[in-house]
C-alpha cells in the first residue's frame, strides 16, 4: 500500500470503470481534480497494489468541527471485482481506521446509496452501524 500518486490517475479511473462506478470525462479540469486531491495532505488517498498493479484504493477527507473531536469520511473505497472477498477491502478499512485515530477522529463514516447491499454487509460486518439520515442538496459547481 501506498498514497496515490499524479501518475495513478488512468489507472484509479479504470478501477473505477471495472467496479460499474461512474467515472468524470478524462478531461483536462478532471486531471487537475484529481492531482489537487493527491497533493492535498489533508485527505488520506492510498492504493492498494499487488504486483505493481493497482486492485483497490480509498479516499479518506477529514473535517474539522467546532464542537466535537475530528470527523473522518470514507469517500471512496473500492477494490476490483476480481480481488474482493479476499481481504484487500479490510485492510483498507483498518488502516483507514488507524489513521483516523492518529490524526484524533472520534467518527468514521460512509455514505452509500439505498442499493450498495454488499457494501452495506461488508460495513456492517466490519463495525459500522447506521445512524441517521444524510439530507443532501445537489448545488451548482462552477468549470475547474
Amino acid at each position: 500500500m501506498r498514497r496515490a500518486r499524479r501518475t495513478d490517475f488512468t489507472f484509479v479511473m479504470q478501477v473505477l470503470a471495472d467496479s460499474g462506478m461512474p467515472i468524470p470525462p478524462p478531461d483536462r479540469a478532471t486531471l487537475k481534480r484529481f492531482r489537487n486531491i493527491v497533493a492535498d495532505l489533508g485527505t488520506d488517498f492510498y492504493v492498494a497494489l499487488l504486483e505493481d498493479t493497482i486492485v483497490a484504493f480509498v479516499l479518506v477527507t477529514y473535517a474539522r468541527r467546532l464542537t466535537q473531536a475530528q470527523h473522518a469520511r470514507i469517500d471512496h473505497l473500492v477494490v476490483v471485482q476480481k480481488f474482493r472477498r479476499q481481504g484487500v477491502g479490510t485492510v483498507l478499512l483498518r488502516f483507514v481506521e488507524q489513521r483516523a485515530q492518529k490524526r484524533g477522529c472520534a467518527i468514521l463514516s460512509v455514505c452509500l446509496p439505498g442499493n450498495e447491499v454488499t457494501a452495506r454487509q461488508f460495513l456492517a460486518k466490519n463495525g459500522m452501524a447506521e445512524q441517521g439520515v444524510w439530507l443532501v442538496k445537489p448545488l451548482a459547481t462552477r468549470s475547474e
